[in-house]
């Protein structure tokens, strides 16, 4: 049966009927198109005074248009099958149908270039931070071509699903949406790099030496590999180096150290608080200790070791007393 409503089709280009025919559908040998869908109304002129029935025919549902800015040549034998695919009624209608008819589907193009400018931007936007001192060098890695899309309101949105890397190329996926609906997907890539004004060793500063402000200065430093970097210099003075630091080297977090308050075998005053009363006693230093940091120390009455806070040079206090 199926075979036989598309040759009825077919034959209906080829013999128009002896009477007139209320309804006329002239194919255009050339025609463009909107997509994703084409219609016959896309495809030809149609004709008759059954207003409803001609509405009808143009709706008729021909199959997938070309991609955007492409063509696709139909054969009139093409275009008869999908017509008697369709399930439509053909009868008594008057053809008039070239042997082939070419459909190009209207386009625009959106730009490389736009899609650059919104991915370079959806990164700044992500790497913004209130330090304004930070700069950002985002270079992108190759050419980045037109895409052909829909017409409509075009939007473009860019993502970064892996994350923004700064030790290999960072990947945005840009979306293409046209009127609200996704169009196309293209991935671009970029070189992203981070510079800010970092604190460096102005000169070789030896482990465990207090850091002064002739022994630092700052300096552009590209950031996005350091881990833990001090921007400003008052934050590090009075510090102490833990390692020996070279000249031009960033100081870091990991690389200072609040400076030794009590050395080890110093003098100092053990306080103690025991209920409302607070205790004292001689004691020395066990080990080198930092404010606040806690150390070990002897009550040199009683010989016991004790633990103890470094409140200042000549003072500790001891965590948890239990008496002398």
């Amino acid at each position: 049966m199926g075979r036989i409503l598309v040759m009825l089709a077919i034959l209906c280009f080829y013999a128009a009927p002896a009477w007139a025919a209320p309804v006329t559908v002239a194919v255009n040998a050339e025609a463009t198109v909107a997509g994703p869908l084409m219609t016959l109304g896309d495809l030809a002129t149609i004709t008759g005074d059954d207003k409803e029935r001609v509405k009808a025919l143009a709706a008729i549902k021909l199959g997938d248009a070309p991609s955007p800015g492409h063509r696709l040549a139909l054969t009139s034998d093409a275009l008869g099958a999908r017509l008697a695919g369709s399930g439509a009624d053909l009868s008594e209608i008057n053809w008039l149908v070239p042997p082939t008819i070419v459909v190009t589907t209207a386009a625009q193009t959106v730009g490389g270039d736009r899609l650059l400018a919104v991915a370079t931007e959806a990164l700044r936007a992500q790497l913004a931070t209130a330090d304004g001192d930070i700069e950002l060098a985002i270079a992108p890695v190759g050419a980045t071509s037109d895409v052909m899309a829909p017409l409509g309101s075009v939007d473009i949105k860019a993502e970064f699903p892996a994350g923004i890397r700064f030790n290999a190329p960072t990947t945005a996926v840009t979306a293409i949406s046209v009127d609200g609906r996704t169009f196309t997907t293209v991935s671009l890539r970029f070189n992203v790099k981070a510079f800010q004004q970092v604190v460096v060793a102005a000169r070789n500063i030896a482990a465990r030496e207090e850091i002064t402000p002739d022994c630092v200065r700052t300096e552009r430093r590209e950031i996005g590999r350091m881990a833990g970097y001090i921007t400003d210099i008052g934050k590090v003075v009075g510090l102490a180096a833990r390692r020996p630091i070279t000249a031009g080297t960033p100081l870091t977090e990991a690389a200072v150290d609040k400076p030794v308050m009590v050395r080890r075998g110093a003098a100092v005053i053990i306080v103690a608080k025991a209920g409302g009363m607070i205790i004292t006693a001689g004691g020395r230093a066990m080990q080198d200790g930092r404010e606040g940091e806690a150390i070990r120390v002897q009550n040199v009455t009683s010989k016991r070791i004790l633990s103890a806070r470094v409140v200042d040079p000549n003072t500790v206090q001891v965590i948890i007393y239990g008496g002398r």
